[in-house]
């Protein structure tokens, strides 16, 4: 499995580029890199003008790999952000109905609630994200549940590598559920495949401080009964051996 570059000296911005570039080949990490650059160089505009130093490290990595262009950014969060929301969904179906708990119906759900706010979220778009996006699934789900916000709490200690690495935390309980959860039909896989990014060897949460906000973990979704009305478990139940 792929490992995120938590080792990168700004460990964000280099897991969101892989979140939008997360293919293996030379092309997609070029331009993970590229992202990063972007991410980072506003902030470090900000901070320069502030007075503050900016490692060598840090700059020479903006120089050496802001050179690809970048203009399929609003496709790319899109795309993310839908399989995030797919998988999400199959979570929040798992937690109401486990039998209802399959990529089909949460695509169900997802496309008529696209298609009552009149936004993009066709069938065949959101298959289409989640063959491209489906080994950062788990992280875009994490996204999608957090809405995309994240939070300090700079009195308690609870700064921005702290939220980060509740993040990953998250994205490490959808992942784990994603890849060992079974349905409960004959035949049937888990959501996730094992070829997904995830942290490396040695990883650990932090310790949570009193004070912390209720991050680093995954609530308990569950859906609207009037949402599963007309779903269907998928395929023949297993049988017993």
């Amino acid at each position: 499995m792929p490992i995120l570059p938590l080792d990168h000296p700004e460990p964000f911005a280099a897991t969101l580029g892989v979140m939008l570039y997360p293919g293996t080949d030379e092309v997609e990490r070029r331009k993970a890199r590229s992202f990063q650059a972007f991410w980072l160089a506003e902030p470090i505009r900000r901070s320069t003008a502030g007075g503050y130093h900016i490692s060598p490290e840090i700059l020479l990595h903006l120089v050496l790999h802001a050179g690809e262009r970048l203009d399929d950014l609003d496709e790319r969060y899109w795309q993310g952000t839908a399989t995030g929301e797919l998988l999400k969904v199959a979570f929040a179906l798992y937690n109401t109905n486990p039998a209802l708990a399959s990529w089909n119906n949460a695509a169900t759900i997802v496309e008529r609630a696209a298609s009552r706010a009149r936004s993009r979220g066709s069938r065949s778009a959101l298959w289409e994200a989640r063959s491209r996006y489906l080994s950062v699934a788990h992280l875009w789900a994490a996204w999608c549940i957090r809405e995309g916000r994240f939070e300090t709490r700079l009195e308690v200690g609870y700064d921005g590598y702290a939220d980060f690495q509740s993040f990953l935390a998250e994205s490490e309980i959808i992942r784990d559920w994603g890849q060992t959860w079974l349905p409960a039909r004959k035949k049937s896989k888990p959501l996730l495949p094992l070829d997904v990014w995830h942290v490396g060897e040695g990883w650990q949460p932090l310790k949570r401080e009193p004070g912390w906000p209720d991050t680093g973990q995954i609530p308990v979704l569950k859906l609207a009964e009037k949402l599963l009305a007309d779903l269907k478990p998928a395929g023949r139940p297993r049988t017993k051996d």
